[in-house]
């Protein structure tokens, strides 16, 4: 689930409620149909990150394995992931 905002040329700024830039939003067009769509002249795309998280902790299975790290208590002498280790920590 792709979402895209028509974004400035200059790719500094999105056009979201208020035009900031003194560029152009749309391309010009060179026919006179106003049915046709405006082309804009970048498109900035991102995942949005929110419904794909909830999606993936919706499952008991899934959220439990996610956990892991936070959940699971190491053995004092036995050898295995180091999800406490010092390294980890950093």
């Amino acid at each position: 689930m792709r979402v895209g905002m028509v974004a400035c040329c200059t790719g500094r700024t999105t056009f979201w409620k208020w035009v900031s830039c003194k560029y152009p939003r749309y391309k010009p067009t060179r026919d006179r149909n106003p049915a046709r769509k405006k082309s804009p002249y970048a498109v900035l795309r991102y995942l949005p990150l929110t419904p794909c998280l909830q999606r993936l902790y919706a499952s008991p299975a899934t959220a439990e394995h996610m956990t892991w790290h936070a959940s699971h208590v190491t053995e004092e002498d036995s050898m295995c992931h180091p999800s406490d280790a010092e390294a980890r920590k950093l």
